[in-house]
């Protein structure tokens, strides 16, 4: 919702039709934003969701400046409504070789 309070863009979960892992509503709409709006028109727009952002979809709405996002079921209340995950996810490991790492990085978000 933008400013003014009209509806600026709607989108769905795709995920299952689209076969795409990364289909969620809210990243589309963060690309949207990220696209579409000036910076001051982003911090003053509302994200209407149903469930909590994952993790993908938050980094794309910060990045997309959007200034706020109100979901109705958090991750925890989404997990009790779906089958159980048999696989645990793929591991994580680091951070590692900082000094390495940082050289194409640094100064980019300036």
């Amino acid at each position: 919702m933008g400013p003014d309070g009209a509806i600026l863009a709607e989108d769905q979960n795709t995920v299952l039709t689209d076969a795409d892992i990364t289909a969620h509503p809210e990243l589309k709409l963060a690309r949207w934003a990220a696209r579409e709006l000036d910076p001051g028109t982003a911090a003053a727009t509302t994200m209407y969701t149903s469930c909590q952002p994952c993790g993908m979809c938050t980094g794309a709405i910060e990045r997309s400046h959007l200034g706020r996002v109100v979901f109705a079921l958090s991750t925890e209340q989404l997990g009790t409504l779906k089958p159980a995950v048999t696989n645990a996810g793929a591991l994580l490991e680091g951070p590692a070789l900082f000094d390495e790492a940082r050289v194409p990085v640094d100064g980019y978000y300036l």
